[in-house]
């Protein structure tokens, strides 16, 4: 062979190499994944992510009981089946409830954690089994809060993107007469979840030994963080009260990955220690939401 034909011999070789993408070693690329592009701008607006495991995981949500009138004709049945707490006004309740005089508490750290955005992120995401990240971050108040402010109550975390059509339907976006939030239309055919919490553990999400959390981790733009204003509108928008320990925590750049987009829409059961009992999202390896983890919630609640 020529000393010309050795030259394009070699140049075809090392063309095709590239093409392959091959690395110095001689080891070949793994080709990027959908994960990596998850938090730049290929990533959809819209977090496209359909709760699917209530089409295959439960039936339909139970009878919602008129707690007056099954008073007025058992009163000692009735107080046995219900939670007080069922009778409490609140976010999302069905019509026929009436306020009762239970009261909760605010729960605030004596002295607030110092939010750091810049330090690293640890123990995320979280698994099952472990004690929960300590997740400090401002609160739709424009305070700092921390997961670890609400040791001795049982956390019910739901993880959140502005633009998730379950997480609307789950914050009570299909109500009847309650106006969109931003223009995005809930996922049809769920329920809020103090519904859901209501008709599968008996417990309202306003119980004084529950701190319902919702942890907002995409903006509108579904690729960055919430902006501390859109993210105080959704609580404000869905009545997430502060005062009665519904949480809105506004997430940070550092939770925007794959892994976190995955976990979108989603709950986190986390018990008094601050172990996390279970996790329920369309990953089918994760607790059933209303077969597995709401009756988690009442075991914890109830100390069963």
């Amino acid at each position: 062979m020529t000393g010309a034909g050795k030259l394009l011999l070699v140049a075809l070789v090392v063309s095709s190499a590239c093409d392959r993408g091959v690395t110095e070693d001689g080891r070949s690329k793994e080709p990027q994944s959908a994960e990596s592009s998850f938090a730049g701008d290929s990533a959809p607006a819209v977090i496209d992510a359909d709760w699917v495991a209530s089409k295959f995981q439960a039936p339909p949500p139970p009878e919602h009981k008129d707690w007056m009138r099954e008073i007025e004709k058992d009163p000692i049945a009735a107080l046995e089946q219900m939670d007080p707490a069922a009778l409490q006004s609140g976010r999302n309740r069905p019509a026929e409830v009436v306020p009762s005089k239970t009261e909760i508490t605010e729960i605030r750290a004596e002295k607030p954690a110092d939010y750091q955005p810049e330090q690293p992120l640890r123990g995320w995401p979280p698994r099952v089994g472990q004690f929960y990240p300590n997740v400090i971050l401002k609160d739709q108040t424009g305070q700092v809060s921390a997961i670890s402010d609400f040791r001795g109550k049982v956390i019910l975390l739901e993880v959140v993107g502005l633009t998730c059509k379950a997480c609307h339907a789950f914050a009570g976006g299909n109500e009847p007469g309650k106006s969109r939030f931003r223009g995005i239309q809930p996922q049809p055919g769920l329920d809020s979840i103090e519904r859901y919490a209501t008709g599968y553990a008996n417990l309202s999400l306003e119980h004084p030994d529950i701190v319902f959390v919702q942890l907002v981790l995409y903006g509108m733009d579904g690729r960055s963080p919430p902006t501390e204003e859109d993210a105080r509108a959704w609580a404000s928008h869905f009545g997430m009260d502060r005062r009665k320990n519904q949480v809105v925590l506004i997430g940070d750049q550092r939770f925007i990955s794959g892994e976190t987009r995955r976990l979108i829409p989603g709950f986190h059961l986390i018990d008094q220690n601050g172990i996390l009992r279970a996790m329920s999202s369309n990953d089918p390896k994760h607790d059933r939401l209303h077969s597995s983890l709401l009756p988690k919630l009442a075991s914890l609640v109830n100390d069963d």
